[in-house]
């Protein structure tokens, strides 16, 4: 089973994404911001991370920085209000950022995301 961390400082966000995916028959766990995430990240070992990026505490590039110490690599999905230009969504690829989801988002916007993600996943196998 697709283990996926939802990390997001919005409680009703998190929740409401945990159930949603939870019924399309993904294992889910949550953080409430980049500290708890990393935190967790090791024992819960994530497939798929959606990472808020607005969060307060640590920044988002910090949160990939202290991801390569760990033992555990995920693929990250962001979620933003922000808009990338083309360079900066490059940017965010060779950060390690796989896709990302701009809010607000219809819920099968996200779960089409993460399984495209799953597709490539088991066809590079």
């Amino acid at each position: 089973m697709t283990k996926i961390m939802i990390v997001d400082d919005e409680d009703d966000l998190r929740e409401m994404i945990g159930i949603m995916l939870h019924k399309e028959g993904f294992e889910t766990n949550t953080a409430e911001d980049g500290a708890d995430f990393l935190d967790k990240i090791d024992d819960f070992e994530p497939d798929i991370v959606t990472l808020d990026v607005m969060m307060p505490g640590i920044t988002t590039k910090e949160i990939l920085e202290k991801l390569k110490e760990k033992i555990t690599k995920p693929k990250i999905i962001l979620l933003t209000v922000v808009r990338y230009s083309e360079e900066e969504k490059q940017r965010l690829y060779m950060m390690g950022i796989v896709d990302y989801v701009a809010k607000p988002f219809e819920m099968d916007q996200l779960i089409n995301t993460i399984n495209k993600y799953i597709i490539r996943q088991k066809s590079a196998i």
